[in-house]
């Protein structure tokens, strides 16, 4: 399933929470591409955020290929 697709079937709760955790990860990605720390991170005590989480990460992965493969020289998308 598409990233698009995958959004535009989720209830507004559900995408508020997948695009935070997709602005999250593109953080995380600066901030790794540009050595301010050495792995990406999702931790949280809560086995429900986790679990969301692993869901989510093909999705999140999937995002960030497409925005790389569109232009790898362009990072204007990470919105930092």
């Amino acid at each position: 399933m598409s990233d698009r697709k995958m959004f535009s079937e989720m209830d507004s709760d559900s995408r508020r929470f997948y695009a935070k955790i997709v602005n999250t990860a593109l953080s995380n990605l600066y901030a790794v591409e540009h050595q301010l720390f050495d792995t990406l991170i999702c931790e949280s005590d809560d086995p429900d955020v986790m679990l969301r989480w692993e869901e989510a990460e093909p999705l999140i992965l999937e995002t960030i290929q497409r925005r790389i493969d569109a232009d790898p020289e362009d990072r204007s998308w990470l919105g930092l």
